[in-house]
């Protein structure tokens, strides 16, 4: 009578994305460990993608085992480039079968509700670079460590809990102010919650194109919940028009402008 050996748990889900820096990096993880994984991911703006099927467990053979509990590189170590581009081609092969089981980033409803985690906006070292997204991974009181989401674009960086622009969460749960359409003689405000956006206020609105690029823009028409907006800085610039949804926020009263 023979022992039949405990058949070995095989990878359920790579992590991968790219380093502060831009270097590729990915790992594996199975069993217990796939929660905590996908815990990590959100915090670290990493994409997860399942090894479901025979080319998953195939490549997976080639990507090295992430460890919780670990450093950053310990958790999703670095690879090559040539790995790191099948991981990517296995993604959106599976994101065009409907598969694909991307990072969840969560969109903080207020200022005050700003968690580790979380994706929101922030301006680079110059503001007429505009706003971009940014994932939180550190927090201490009102200072916020932040990193360019899955991108190469620089190291993490701080910024004040009242410098960051938030991005709609969904669903405005609030009733919306009364009478928007009646344009306000004083100067030009930063709304406070999307419900209260009205006319003649600062927003922030995201450029048309694949950059992911947002910008002041100034509300100057507003049909039901479609604004027409101008931006602030480039007047010049043709109108555009955005629903409620679509807005950006930036904070009422910042320490700096």
């Amino acid at each position: 009578m023979s022992n039949s050996l405990k058949p070995t748990a095989q990878p359920a889900i790579v992590l991968f994305g790219l380093s502060a820096i831009g270097k590729p990096r990915a790992g594996t993880f199975k069993g217990t460990e796939v929660a905590a994984a996908r815990k990590a991911a959100i915090k670290l703006g990493l994409t997860v993608i399942e090894l479901a099927d025979p080319s998953g467990r195939a490549l997976a053979a080639k990507i090295p085992t992430g460890r919780i509990g670990g450093s950053v590189d310990g958790l999703v170590p670095f690879v090559s480039k040539d790995i790191y581009e099948q991981i990517k081609a296995l993604g959106d092969q599976q994101q065009k079968n409907g598969k694909t089981a991307t990072v969840q980033i969560r969109l903080p409803v207020s200022w005050d509700d700003i968690k580790v985690g979380d994706r929101v906006l922030a301006q680079d070292t110059d503001p007429e670079d505009g706003w971009w997204q940014v994932t939180v991974i550190e927090a201490k009181g009102d200072l916020f460590k932040l990193r360019w989401p899955t991108s190469g674009r620089g190291r993490p960086f701080q910024k004040h809990r009242s410098m960051l622009g938030l991005i709609c969460p969904g669903e405005i749960k609030e009733p919306v102010k009364p009478d928007p359409r009646e344009a306000v003689a004083e100067p030009a405000v930063y709304p406070a919650h999307w419900s209260v956006i009205g006319l003649n206020q600062i927003v922030l609105a995201k450029e048309d194109g694949p950059i992911e690029q947002w910008w002041e823009a100034k509300t100057v028409k507003l049909d039901k919940d479609m604004f027409t907006l101008e931006w602030r800085d480039h007047p010049e610039l043709p109108p555009i028009v955005r629903p409620r949804s679509a807005l950006g926020l930036v904070h009422p009263t910042p320490k700096v402008r």
